[in-house]
């Protein structure tokens, strides 16, 4: 497996467990990975839908950024969650995020 494709199912581990600890619920509802290289580090572009459920939703993903997950073997150079809607009383959140493989 190709190390942007590593990082990306890291992160989405880290997503659901972060999500248990604050005490709601994520479950990956579309994801897509793309390799993010260069001379100097190999890494990835990611782009993970989410629905999360639970009263601290709004407050985990008001709380997610690049300190707020570690991803074992690799850097997390950014986390944001660009986009948040309320479908049948669900919030459905885009994260994108930029991984460096570790030397």
């Amino acid at each position: 497996m190709t190390p942007h494709l590593v990082a990306g199912e890291r992160l989405k581990q880290s997503l659901g467990r972060s999500a248990e600890v604050a005490g709601c619920s994520a479950r990956v509802t579309e994801e897509a990975h793309k390799p993010w290289d260069a001379a100097m580090f190999m890494g990835g572009l990611h782009e993970v839908t989410i629905a999360v459920d639970g009263e601290t939703a709004r407050w985990w993903l008001d709380g997610l950024d690049e300190y707020a997950i570690h991803l074992p073997g690799f850097v997390l150079s950014k986390l944001e969650v660009s986009t948040v809607e309320v479908i049948a009383g669900q919030l459905l959140a885009t994260i994108e995020a930029e991984t460096v493989k570790e030397a």
